[in-house]
């Protein structure tokens, strides 16, 4: 058995006995490797990957062909490692989908978790409930250039008239990792509240999400006639 080889068999048995959380990011990033690399050091690879790119997160966020620049990395490494958000978001609004009744702020916040995890750029999306809270459906409206990101009232009030919507919960995400709104998030969300009541739509809230936290513009007492907020 190779140095390689044996490497590998002691990493596995790691994760057999302590799993996945006793790894360190680089360690993540080796065992992934292990299946499109089977003949080079996936240790050095990692290194390399978390050298140019900064953090694990900004690993998978890259470009296959950014990736394949890495010295030792294959194609299909290239590609897999560059598709694995987009494999978790399916994985968590499958899981998700099997509560068709959003019902409950809980619920709402971790679905919509689910869709927001994992975006590399800014992005507004909502979702439009029924008058028993059930999912009638859930789109993007708008994505930014990179941290920053707004949606037109417009927008949003054709989006709950199309698809007949009693109440609509917005949502967008922080990329930085800091969710607490801006002043920009507040005056938005002030302004497309007032427009959907308008149209007897109630905005029931919006929550801002980074891949670790969140913050609910209801719960913290910012929707429904709320004085001028300064942030």
């Amino acid at each position: 058995m190779g140095t390689h080889d044996g490497h590998r068999t002691r990493m596995r048995e790691k994760i057999e006995s302590a799993g996945t959380l006793s790894l360190h990011d680089h360690e993540m990033l080796e065992y992934i490797l292990f299946s499109f690399v089977p003949r080079r050091n996936t240790n050095e690879i990692a290194h390399a990957l978390m050298n140019k790119f900064g953090s694990f997160a900004d690993v998978l966020n890259a470009d296959a062909a950014e990736l394949k620049e890495v010295p030792g990395m294959t194609a299909n490494a290239a590609l897999f490692l560059s598709v694995l958000p987009e494999i978790f978001r399916r994985y968590a609004v499958s899981v998700a989908k099997k509560r068709p009744v959003l019902s409950g702020k809980r619920a709402v916040r971790d679905y919509l978790a689910g869709e927001m995890f994992g975006m590399p750029v800014e992005a507004v999306c909502a979702v439009a409930l029924d008058a028993q809270d059930g999912l009638i459906k859930f789109e993007k409206l708008a994505t930014g250039t990179g941290n920053s990101v707004g949606v037109s009232p417009r927008d949003v009030v054709r989006f709950a008239l199309q698809n007949e919507a009693v109440s609509v919960v917005l949502a967008h995400n922080h990329p930085s990792g800091n969710a607490r709104p801006s002043q920009n998030d507040y005056d938005m969300t002030c302004e497309i509240a007032s427009v959907l009541a308008g149209i007897s739509v109630r905005l029931a809230d919006h929550i801002i999400y980074t891949d670790t936290d969140s913050y609910s513009f209801e719960e913290n007492g910012l929707l429904g006639g709320t004085p001028k907020q300064e942030f």
